[in-house]
């Protein structure tokens, strides 16, 4: 199906704040991916970002909201052709003493061999997880591990989180 077509489907059938019944879901979603953006900090993009469009300064914003809010201390950066931003912006929000692991994914052909060194607190950030036939599949086998608890779909984002002691879900957000 096309990638524009998909994301159309996705925009109705999915939900925003108020369509999810897990409170860390819809706090995540009110304080972080629905947070209005600064607009000093939308002016200070990096040139490869805003040359590539609103969308893809939105997701680069998001993301950047997203690692303010979950400290970390490692990160590990896969993706078949890096976008030095990404990297870069990763480096930047890097912290101390959080004990967490970010994975940052833009892999077509992702292998879940790594899934046996996560931890409850890491989170993974996969970068279009609808681009491609492949890239869906990869989301699909990722979304359905027994190891994942949320997953939150984004259509241009994927979220994925290990916390125990909450049922696993998998949750459309509109975005």
């Amino acid at each position: 199906m096309n990638y524009y077509l998909k994301y159309w489907r996705h925009y109705f059938i999915s939900h925003s704040r108020h369509g999810t019944h897990s409170p860390f879901v819809y706090k995540l979603v009110d304080e972080v991916i629905y947070q209005k953006n600064d607009p000093v900090t939308s002016l200070n993009l990096p040139l490869d970002i805003r040359a590539k469009g609103k969308g893809e300064q939105k997701k680069y914003l998001l993301i950047g909201r997203l690692l303010k809010t979950f400290a970390y201390d490692q990160f590990v950066f896969l993706a078949d052709n890096p976008i030095v931003s990404y990297e870069r912006l990763l480096k930047d929000s890097l912290g101390s003493s959080s004990f967490r692991k970010v994975y940052y994914l833009d892999q077509t052909n992702l292998e879940l061999d790594f899934l046996t060194l996560i931890n409850e607190r890491d989170m993974l950030i996969v970068n279009e997880p609808h681009l491609t036939r492949e890239r869906e599949d990869s989301w699909n086998k990722l979304r359905d591990d027994k190891r994942v608890v949320v997953t939150i779909d984004l259509y241009r984002v994927g979220l994925v989180y290990f916390r125990t002691g909450q049922r696993k879900e998998n949750f459309l957000i509109r975005f």
